[in-house]
């Protein structure tokens, strides 16, 4: 039986969809360095430098995805000489010794002068990322390496050292050093602040650290000044993070893990028993995942859209179990009454073709469509998915 798309539907589609056409990229100069640097001086601009290797995957996936964005494209092509080299061949290799190249994908941004002023490590996944990095480097004193020199000249503004941690972690570098160095300089009065609120709760991740203690025995204070579930967030997942980091290592026995939980326990804490479920569904897999978040992921989230529509899609990839796939529905669907988007509602409707409810999973991949082109999102997988369906 075939089914057919409604005529609004088609009509949005074929008026919408040439929007998402994709045509520039960002231009790289192909030239030796020393002549790319002449260019920069020539045209008084800085220097963008995509740092690669060819076995590096996030490398080849950011130049086929983010570099190929028009307003990436144009923004980079605009404002900089931009330049890639392959750090194992050539001048790459002298290039990844003067500047430091340790981890790929690395972005750098460089002056005239050949001098380092902003990096970046990993690879973005937003437009906006691009745009930021590029912003940042082009203000004088706001890029990376300023910030270092400001921070060992003894800088510790709480502003500053926000931004100079946001900086470190997005160049892949440590952040402990610097936090107790800022914390160190602050009263134990002074941590209920919104400021520093602000730093624990994006950075301190040490649950034996004096600043978490602090912040763990005050929590119905720092929930008064700011909000309960902001703090439990914080609670939970760092406790969280925790148990999963000792999970990893090589001395991880059962015994051990038992040992942890226990102690998460003891701290009186009441959202105890929510931390180790996250624990237990991040450390095993196969079927012991699917027993826990089958028996208790309603417990904890369900008035989580997000976490519901993860589970769902996680079990929608990696099982056939009709029982498992039910049960995957009915978070998919409690995620989309509860806040009704793209991705839930294409999870539901994939979960409906697979057990053979065709009517179902069609009427839902439409809404997927149509809300995908409200957000101004590419509908392509969603439309392959309708035509599957409908087949």
């Amino acid at each position: 039986m075939k089914y057919k798309i409604p005529v609004l539907t088609l009509i949005l589609l074929f008026i919408l969809l040439p929007g998402f056409s994709q045509n520039r990229s960002i231009t790289f100069v192909e030239k030796p360095w020393s002549e790319i640097l002449a260019q920069a001086k020539a045209q008084n601009k800085m220097i963008f430098l995509d740092a690669y290797t060819t076995w590096c995957g996030p490398c080849k996936w950011m130049a086929a995805n983010m570099f190929t964005k028009d307003t990436i494209a144009d923004y980079y092509n605009a404002s900089f000489i931009c330049a890639h080299f392959d750090m194992e061949k050539g001048e790459g290799i002298k290039l990844a010794q003067t500047y430091q190249v340790k981890a790929y994908p690395t972005l750098l941004f460089i002056n005239q002068a050949g001098e380092m002023v902003h990096k970046r490590v990993g690879t973005p996944q937003k437009i906006q990322d691009y745009l930021d990095m590029g912003n940042i480097a082009l203000i004088p004193g706001e890029g990376f390496n300023d910030y270092m020199k400001r921070f060992q000249e003894g800088n510790r503004d709480p502003k500053f050292i926000m931004n100079y941690i946001d900086r470190l972690q997005g160049a892949n570098m440590p952040v402990n050093e610097p936090l107790q160095q800022y914390f160190a300089s602050q009263k134990e009065s002074d941590l209920l602040s919104r400021t520093n609120w602000e730093m624990i709760f994006k950075y301190v991740t040490d649950t034996e650290s004096n600043v978490f203690n602090y912040f763990f025995t005050h929590r119905k204070e720092y929930s008064k000044r700011y909000s309960i579930d902001s703090v439990d967030l914080k609670i939970i997942n760092t406790f969280a993070q925790f148990l999963i980091s000792q999970a990893r290592t090589r001395s991880f026995t059962e015994a051990n893990y038992t040992q942890l939980k226990q102690k998460i326990r003891d701290t009186g804490y009441e959202g105890a028993e929510k931390i180790l479920f996250l624990s237990d569904i991040s450390i095993y897999p196969g079927e012991k995942f699917f027993e826990t978040t089958y028996a208790d992921l309603e417990k904890y989230y369900a008035n989580d859209y997000s976490m519901l529509a993860n589970i769902a899609s996680f079990y929608l990839k990696n099982t056939e179990d009709k029982r498992y796939l039910e049960k995957a529905a009915s978070w998919a669907k409690m995620s989309i009454d509860l806040k009704s988007g793209t991705v839930n509602n294409d999870i539901y409707a994939n979960l409906m073709f697979k057990l053979g409810n065709k009517p179902e999973a069609i009427k839902y991949e439409q809404t997927a469509i149509e809300l995908a082109i409200k957000e101004n999102a590419p509908t392509k997988e969603y439309e392959d998915n309708l035509k599957k369906f409908m087949e």
